[in-house]
C-alpha cells in the first residue's frame, strides 16, 4: 500500500523543505538533485535509498508517476548525496518489489514487501571507480 495521494502535496510543501536540509546527512534518507523534464528547472527531493553492489535500490512511496522519477528516467540519470557524499547515478529503471527485493538489506526486506510498495527505482553508478563514493558535499575537486 503506497501513501494516500493527498500526502504528496503536503510533503512537496512542507515535510521535503524540512528533510532535505538534513536528509543528506541522515542515512538511509538521501537527496536527489534531479532536473525537471518540462520545465528544466532544477529540483532536490528527499528519498530512502539504498546502497546496492552496482548503485542504490529507491522505493517509490507515493507510486511510479512521482515527479522525480519521471524526471531521473527522462533525464537518464540524477545524483544522490547520501551521509555527505555525493553519488553521479545513471540507467534509472523503474521495478516490481519482486525486482528490487534481492537489491535490498536483508533485515528492511520484511518491512518493505509488507508495505506492498508500487514499485522501485534501481540506479547505477556511472562515475565511481571500483564502487569507491565521490566527492564529500561541500569539498572540491583538486587537479593533480
Amino acid at each position: 500500500m503506497h501513501l494516500p495521494y493527498f500526502m504528496r502535496r503536503v510533503n512537496r510543501v512542507f515535510t521535503n523543505p524540512v528533510l532535505g536540509t538534513i536528509a543528506w546527512i541522515v542515512p538511509p534518507l538521501a537527496t536527489v538533485h534531479h532536473k525537471g523534464r518540462k520545465s528544466g528547472k532544477r529540483y532536490s527531493t528527499p528519498v530512502v535509498a539504498f546502497r546496492t553492489k552496482k548503485g542504490f535500490v529507491v522505493p517509490m512511496t507515493y507510486g511510479r508517476d512521482v515527479d522525480w522519477g519521471r524526471n531521473i528516467v527522462a533525464a537518464g540519470g540524477c545524483e544522490l548525496v547520501q551521509f555527505g557524499n555525493s553519488h553521479s547515478l545513471g540507467n534509472p529503471r523503474v521495478v516490481s518489489t519482486k525486482q528490487a527485493y534481492r537489491q535490498l538489506p536483508p533485515l528492511i526486506r520484511p518491512a518493505l514487501r509488507a508495505a506492498n510498495l508500487p514499485g522501485y527505482v534501481l540506479l547505477d553508478l556511472v562515475s565511481e571507480a571500483a564502487g569507491a563514493s565521490t566527492k564529500k558535499r561541500g569539498t572540491k575537486a583538486r587537479k593533480g
